[in-house]
């Protein structure tokens, strides 16, 4: 049998277009190299569409954050899970200053459909250093990723669309209208698989990926369930774990996963500036994330082998950047609608030599 897609890599990127690929009744296999350490099972999964330190709601929040939070709705009612945890975002101001300007900017009005409420005064002060006030953020929360990977592998196994493998590029055989690898034959091949420095038919694109680390900790007392703090470091309950994650770092240097005592000792500044609450750390992880060199997605086709394509590169907002370009990718390949430029990889065309 031939299908149309393979798929490999599953990870977040490859779930999300997976998805989309059956929503438009397109047949495909996934093939995935299961490994502890992946950048999708080490994530907190964090989606906020209001960030940084100017507070600059992100690229294209208008249209990416509903569609996002209706895809894994979707999802989770056919997968017969939960993973998409709803919760509000606190931001504390770290000054009067800092509450003043924010009060005072010229852009405050675009941000009003994920702004739930400002306040002047401290909500939180009994549990963080939250003396000035500050922002509460719908539209927010975080994906168990790990939940979500685990039932929907499940759900393919059953459809028999998975294999647990790793692709050896040797053995892959690729012409003008066949991907042909051991037993499988595909018409097309999408590669979700991470980094790609050890992929001959992307190795040109440049990336940038990025080692993150987070605690585990647990706290003398409860934090709110309702709320994630986030002012230096984030604190997010675990859904099902007895423990909160505290993150995250960048290293753009030391690329493996393995958590270091520069990272904790870091993490542990950044939270004892913001915690009131006594905590010990119980558990620390890192992983990998494969992110591009301007911040936006790797999509398209290779620029001489148009049935090798590639979505990658999603970065550190992976979670909600994913569903709204798998959508835009699996309609450029099935339904002629025309690829964002800002993501695909065109940009990138004069690059390669092969």
């Amino acid at each position: 049998m031939v299908v149309d897609f393979l798929i490999v890599g599953h990870g977040l990127a490859g779930v999300c277009v997976a998805q989309h690929l059956e929503k438009y009744d397109a047949s495909f296999t996934v093939i995935n190299h299961e490994q502890e350490f992946s950048s999708s099972k080490v994530a907190a999964g964090l989606y906020n569409p209001i960030t940084g330190r100017k507070m600059k709601k992100t690229w294209l929040a208008d249209d990416i954050f509903p569609y996002m939070e209706s895809f894994y709705e979707a999802l989770e009612e056919k997968l017969n899970s939960r993973f998409l945890i709803k919760r509000k975002i606190y931001r504390p101001f770290t000054s009067i200053e800092e509450q003043n300007e924010w009060i005072g900017s010229d852009d405050s009005d675009e941000k009003l459909n994920f702004i739930e409420k400002v306040s002047t005064n401290p909500l939180y002060g009994e549990f963080i250093d939250d003396p000035y006030g500050g922002i509460s953020l719908s539209h927010c929360g975080f994906l168990d990723i790990n939940e979500m990977l685990t039932a929907h592998k499940e759900y393919l196994i059953k459809q028999d669309k998975y294999l647990n493998k790793k692709l050896d590029y040797n053995q892959l055989k690729i012409s003008s209208s066949l991907i042909e690898y051991e037993n499988l034959k595909a018409k097309n091949i999408i590669f979700c698989d991470g980094a790609l420095t050890d992929n001959p038919y992307f190795n040109w694109v440049p990336t940038a990926p990025v080692k993150g680390e987070i605690l585990h900790i647990q706290t003398d007392k409860p934090l709110p369930n309702d709320v994630i703090f986030n002012r230096g470091v984030f604190i997010v309950k675990h859904s099902e774990q007895n423990y909160y994650r505290v993150g995250a770092t960048y290293e753009w240097k030391n690329l493996d996963h393995h958590p270091t005592e520069k990272a904790r000792t870091h993490l542990i500044g950044k939270l004892e500036e913001l915690l009131k609450i006594p905590f010990k750390v119980v558990g620390q992880v890192a992983g990998v994330r494969p992110a591009s060199k301007d911040r936006r997605p790797l999509i398209g086709n290779h620029p001489n082998k148009n049935n090798v394509l590639l979505f990658n590169g999603l970065g550190t907002k992976g979670v909600s950047l994913a569903p709204y370009f798998a959508n835009n990718f699996c309609l450029s390949i099935l339904k002629d609608e025309i690829l964002k430029e800002e993501v695909s990889i065109s940009r990138y065309y004069s690059l390669n030599s092969r």
